[in-house]
């Protein structure tokens, strides 16, 4: 009996033992959050990282049902790079303030900032842990890092960059001109990994993660590569050693350049195109095309213009002024034009035809000029294509860009001719000249990330962009050089004083022209 009675105690115990440890288990584990285990699973873990950091490049409407996409692109990327370049303009007299180059509106001009380390740069951290175990996975997120705080730093300057990753804290600022040999760097080891992985036989890497290239590991490579031209022409002004040593890299990259679009595609989760919603949706539409894209694109009777807007109620093509005085029913005319596009489009990061712009722009500096003349037609004919629409005589064309007229308000117009730049290359003789040219075409084609558009403005001077009507930047911002950049936000100064104010030290000892954290401080790289 007893022997029996302890063979039924263990036997109970066992039982227990197990049945418990199920228990626990059971219900200590949420059943809609993965698992360790889970997470292990087909790139989970890592792919879950990278598509954060794809979905932040810029903001999208993958957030979640709290935050509201739209609203945060509008902020981050509407109120900034696209009024300063003008490819929109605002039409809603609520939205003046970075219009009118009036920066105290803390919630507009902290909103890049604290996307991109928050939304992007955090994802960025979690797989910078993992680099031994998933280097291709962290590959991704080397590149699609320099993607996201290109844009951070090119629109503030010097920005926390080689502590990221560290566990601090309080980050210190780095100088820009530090920023972008570290950007560099991050492109090396992602182009690195990600062609050991090509090489090794792997075409396709983390697809179901992927909604711009869909797991296609040359395209990413490409794009990284196309990055690479753009961000070294950047430093053309700044520093010619680095422009050349990375153009070079650039040119000799096995894979080449991207000749696609790259764009964040609608995936299975909630989507909305931002721009629709601005345009369609936000108080009978917050913003407009802007006045210099039309005004270009009009001149040169440019077919691409029924793809980009749609027609006034006149018939014709009306972009909006950046500046221009608006009220209630401005929005609502019927005779401005609107973005044509739907609420499914993907969000351009970058236009194919970028690549071809950026190689006729290094054979010009180079002195190739009948290199410089090919990639540039071969860009325009992209564009084009990308577009869907024949380019026709379209590069022999010798018009040039004339004034603006608001057709709604006479007081908004421009009255002066913009510029006597041509689209046919031979109309243009000087390097200056090819230059704008290039720059212009580059203009056109990237539409509508403006971002790029107005750092290549302030980088080359191109294209000549209409000023604002009004400058309510008190002194600090000139009309005619128009707005360098944007200034630190205020949650720096109060959770991260001490770095913030450094980093305008550093702002100060890299500009050439301006000083303080204003918008008329010119960045390290802004040496023309």
């Amino acid at each position: 009996m007893k022997k029996i009675f302890t063979i039924f105690v263990t036997a109970s115990l066992v039982f227990c033992t197990e049945s418990c440890v199920k228990d626990f288990y059971n219900r200590n584990t949420n059943p809609e959050q993965a698992t360790e285990q889970m997470l292990e699973h087909d790139n989970l873990r890592t792919g879950s990282y990278v598509a954060q950091m794809m979905a932040n490049v810029l903001p999208s409407y993958q957030r979640g049902e709290n935050e509201y996409g739209s609203a945060s692109y509008q902020v981050v990327q509407g109120l900034t790079g696209n009024i300063f370049s003008n490819y929109e303009a605002a039409s809603n007299p609520g939205f003046h303030q970075t219009n009118e180059y009036n920066l105290v509106a803390d919630g507009w001009t902290k909103a890049l900032f604290e996307d991109a380390f928050v939304r992007a740069i955090a994802p960025w951290t979690e797989l910078n842990r993992l680099r031994e175990e998933s280097p291709a996975d962290v590959a991704l997120g080397d590149i699609l890092k320099v993607a996201a705080l290109h844009r951070v730093t090119d629109a503030y300057g010097p920005i926390p960059y080689s502590q990221l990753g560290s566990g601090a804290i309080h980050l210190s600022y780095d100088k820009q001109q530090e920023v972008y040999p570290a950007m560099f760097a991050d492109l090396d080891k992602g182009i690195e990994a990600l062609e050991s992985l090509l090489n090794g036989g792997t075409a396709t890497y983390m697809a179901d993660y992927d909604n711009v290239f869909y797991g296609d590991v040359a395209k990413w490579i490409q794009f990284a590569n196309t990055l690479r031209l753009r961000l070294a022409l950047r430093v053309a002004y700044a520093d010619e050693a680095l422009y050349q040593a990375e153009a070079a890299k650039a040119m000799a990259c096995p894979e080449g350049f991207l000749e696609a679009d790259a764009a964040l595609h609608p995936g299975a989760g909630a989507w909305e195109y931002p721009i629709f919603v601005i345009e369609y949706n936000f108080n009978d539409g917050d913003a407009k095309p802007g006045a210099t894209i039309v005004t270009y694109m009009n001149s040169y009777n440019d077919p691409r213009r029924a793809v980009y807007f749609t027609k006034g109620s006149d018939g014709d093509y009306h972009g909006v002024r950046m500046g221009a005085v608006v009220d209630d029913k401005y929005a609502a005319n019927g005779l401005l034009s609107k973005i044509n596009c739907t609420n499914n489009d993907p969000l351009k990061w970058m236009s194919g035809a970028e690549s071809f712009f950026l190689r006729a722009e290094h054979a010009l500096r180079q002195g190739d000029d009948a290199m410089a003349r090919a990639m540039y037609e071969a860009g325009v004919k992209k564009s084009f294509e990308l577009c869907g629409v024949g380019v026709g005589n379209y590069l022999s064309t010798t018009a040039t860009v004339g004034s603006y007229t608001d057709p709604v308000t006479a007081g908004n117009s421009y009255s002066t001719n913009l510029t006597d730049v041509s689209i046919a290359w031979s109309s243009q003789s000087s390097f200056e000249g090819h230059l704008e040219q290039i720059i212009t075409q580059k203009y056109i084609a990237g539409f509508p990330e403006g971002m790029e558009a107005w750092a290549e403005f302030r980088r080359t001077g191109y294209p000549k962009v209409i000023p604002t009507l009004t400058n309510s930047s008190q002194g600090t911002i000139d009309t005619d050089k128009q707005i360098r950049r944007i200034i630190y936000p205020d949650s720096e100064y109060k959770a991260n004083n001490a770095a913030v104010t450094e980093a305008v030290t550093l702002l100060d000892s890299e500009a050439k022209e301006g000083a303080g954290d204003n918008g008329g401080t010119r960045l390290w790289w802004d040496q023309k």
